[in-house]
Formats: structure tokens, C-alpha cells, sequence
């Protein structure tokens, strides 16, 4: 199965992510192909490194030079793995989703969203720089996937304000993960 994870920025992505990842044990870092570091977990292998205490972490450090060789990517890795995971923006793309979606048929989406509240505390909590021009393009982006005819039928979109919407999201997606 492959798993890909999309909201808006604090929509809790890659706080859900390092909790799935705790359940999943210690991790091994590789790089299967350039310019795609993950980290492999028995047979689920996780796009991106996590590493602890950074903010910005997953594929928020991928180079945006692989964003053209994610369909490589997932030719190459999806059939050695039992699962793939996806967390962040990075390829949560219509054009990739679409692809994903059309290709594979063991695929689960999941866009997260949050209330303007809690968007707002934790950007004030991480501190970040994020404009608000910058901000409103990928509210924008997530907006289309939402609104995509073909994506928005395929898609899971759940509110995760609270720790506890990411506990139950986590347990969700553990369950796939068996």
C-alpha cells in the first residue's frame, strides 16, 4: 500500500508522521534513489528523514529537483516494499496523486485539515516564517486537490486539531500497516 499524507502547513503532517514512526521502531537511513532519502522500517519504507527536535523535517528537505522523478521513484521502490509512505507537500501534487491513483490500486490519501485557531497557535508555536502569500498558494494547492473531480472521491479528509485526532488518524493508519 502506499500511503500519502497532504494539508496545509500545521495541519499536523509531520507531527502524525513521527508518531506513526514511533510505533514503527528504529529506522534505518537510505537512499534508494538520488535525491530520495528515507527511512526504512522492515518491509515500509518512509520518504524523508525525521529527525528529532527539527521542525522541517520529512520531505520538506527533499530537494525540489526531485519532484520531476517521483513516478521513477515509486516505479522503482513500490515493488519492493510492502508499503510506502508519503508525508508533506513536496509531491502532494494533483498531477502525482492523479498519477498514483490511476497506476496503483492499493492507495490511501489523506489531506488533514485544521481550524484557522489552531493553524494560527501553531504557527505562533513553531515560530516560523512562513509569509502569508505564501501560506494562502498552498492553501490554494490543497484547495484544488480538494476540488479535483477524479482526486476528491479517492481522498480521506479529516479535521486534526488535537492530539487526539492525530492518535486516532495514527491507529487508522497503523492498521494498514499490518
Amino acid at each position: 500500500m502506499i500511503i500519502m499524507i497532504g494539508g496545509i502547513p500545521c495541519s499536523g503532517k509531520s507531527t502524525l508522521m513521527r508518531m506513526v514512526l514511533e510505533d514503527l521502531g528504529e529506522g534505518e537511513q537510505i537512499m534508494p534513489i538520488s535525491l530520495f532519502p528515507c527511512q526504512k522500517h522492515k518491509d515500509i519504507l518512509v520518504l524523508g528523514y525525521y529527525p528529532e527536535g527539527e521542525t522541517f523535517g520529512g520531505t520538506d528537505k527533499i530537494s525540489h529537483g526531485a519532484i520531476p522523478q517521483f513516478t521513477k521513484f515509486i516505479e522503482q521502490e513500490q515493488p519492493k516494499w510492502k508499503h510506502i509512505i508519503i508525508e508533506g507537500d513536496r509531491f502532494f501534487r494533483s498531477k502525482d496523486i492523479e498519477w498514483l491513483l490511476n497506476n496503483y490500486k492499493d492507495v490511501k490519501i489523506y489531506v488533514l485539515k485544521v481550524s484557522k485557531e489552531e493553524e494560527k497557535k501553531r504557527h505562533i508555536a513553531r515560530n516560523d516564517t512562513q509569509t502569508e502569500v505564501w501560506l494562502k498558494g498552498r492553501r490554494t494547492q490543497i484547495n484544488n486537490i480538494m476540488t479535483n473531480m477524479f482526486i476528491m472521491n479517492q481522498i480521506e479528509s479529516i479535521y486534526n486539531n488535537s492530539i487526539s485526532d492525530s492518535e486516532k488518524l495514527k491507529q487508522e493508519i497503523l492498521k494498514y500497516l499490518k
